[in-house]
C-alpha cells in the first residue's frame, strides 16, 4: 500500500516539476539545434569560416541544452532513489509491468485533471 502512495505522489510530483521546468521544451530546442546543424551540412555555398562559427555556437547552445536534459533526469532518478530507501520493493513496483501501467493511468488522470481545473480558472 505504501508503494502505491509513492507512486502517486511521486507522480504527480515529477509531472509538476517537468511542466514548470518546460522540460518539452528543452527537448524540442535540442532537436531544432540538431535540425540546424544537419541542414548546415548540406548548404554548399556557406563559406568554411561561417560554418566553423555556425557549428561553435550551435556546439555551445547544444551542450548547455543536454547538460540541462541530463541534470533534469539525474535529479528525477534521485527523488526515485530516496523514495526506494522508504520502501525497498518501491523501485521493483516502478519497473515492473502493473507499475508502469499504474504510473501511466496515474499521470493520464493527474493531467486531465489539471486540464479541468486549470480551464475552470480562466
Amino acid at each position: 500500500m505504501i508503494n502505491h502512495i509513492l507512486l502517486i505522489s511521486s507522480s504527480v510530483i515529477i509531472y509538476e516539476f517537468l511542466k514548470y521546468i518546460k522540460f518539452i521544451d528543452l527537448i524540442k530546442l535540442n532537436l531544432e539545434i540538431y535540425q540546424k546543424i544537419i541542414r548546415l551540412f548540406k548548404f554548399k555555398n556557406v563559406s568554411d569560416f561561417r560554418k566553423e562559427k555556425l557549428i561553435l555556437n550551435y556546439s555551445k547552445s547544444l551542450f548547455v541544452s543536454s547538460v540541462k536534459i541530463f541534470l533534469i533526469l539525474v535529479s528525477i532518478l534521485t527523488v526515485m532513489y530516496i523514495l526506494n530507501l522508504l520502501s525497498q520493493s518501491f523501485l521493483n513496483l516502478i519497473i515492473s509491468v502493473f507499475g508502469i501501467i499504474e504510473l501511466s493511468i496515474v499521470v493520464i488522470i493527474y493531467h486531465q485533471f489539471r486540464k479541468k481545473i486549470s480551464a475552470k480558472l480562466y
